[in-house]
């Protein structure tokens, strides 16, 4: 289990609450994006953890990684994983405090801290995934496996939701204070769980989605 301190940059901050490459808000937005960000500094509980298996199988859109630790359905993954000889299973968290503090906020009303302080929530919990990813590297290298694919979380494309419990029970999501809901939801809500492969080559499989969602097969997709 890594501790994980992630760096929250104004910048992707105010391109997760929309503004445009270096767009300048009015003061008052400036000033509360500097104080979610130190709030956030101050309540987070960066955590994660990742566990690597050696062996995939693969049957057409059937997986099983390690020695059927774990089984399921995909072909976008089963894509991605195609030419890999390894793959790495991780979760990350920030807690649950700054989602208490962004609930609180909307119930006193102030809608424009609670919704700076989610978006530096989401900042935060993506760029613990990327510091947990540096280790993950470091060690692929080491074991002469430099290459690795995109990050690819259930609930994107046709990776069902419904592996979560699958996926926190392998990488002890329990001692990380994530579970999931009834609805395979993540709690805490800024917490990540994915997949990734490592290679000797890079990875030429990148996300097939224009996010045209009206017209997508996939019922379950996040983004929907």
């Amino acid at each position: 289990m890594e501790q994980l301190n992630p760096t929250i940059s104004k910048p992707e901050v105010k391109r997760q609450l929309g503004y445009q490459e270096h767009t300048v808000s009015n003061p008052q937005i400036e000033e509360l994006i500097t104080e979610a960000i130190n709030e956030a500094q101050e309540i987070i509980k960066p955590r994660g953890n990742y566990l690597r298996f050696e062996n995939i199988t693969i049957q057409a859109d059937k997986l099983s990684l390690g020695q059927n630790d774990l089984s399921f359905y995909s072909q976008d993954i089963a894509e991605l994983l195609a030419n890999q000889k390894q793959v790495v299973i991780l979760a990350v968290t920030i807690g649950p405090q700054l989602e208490e503090r962004v609930n609180q906020l909307f119930a006193d009303d102030q809608l424009t801290k609670a919704t700076i302080l989610d978006a530096v929530g989401s900042i935060a919990v993506e760029e613990t995934a990327n510091k947990l990813q540096t280790q993950i590297e470091a060690e692929a290298e080491e074991i002469g496996l430099p290459s690795l694919t995109m990050r690819y979380s259930p609930g994107y494309g046709d990776l069902d939701l419904d592996i979560q419990p699958q996926l926190l029970k392998l990488v002890q999501g329990q001692e990380l204070g994530i579970k999931c809901n009834d609805s395979f939801l993540l709690i805490p809500q800024k917490s990540i769980t994915a997949l990734i492969g490592l290679g000797t080559e890079e990875s030429t499989v990148q996300p097939q989605c224009d996010f045209d969602c009206a017209n997508c097969d996939y019922d379950t997709c996040i983004y929907k």
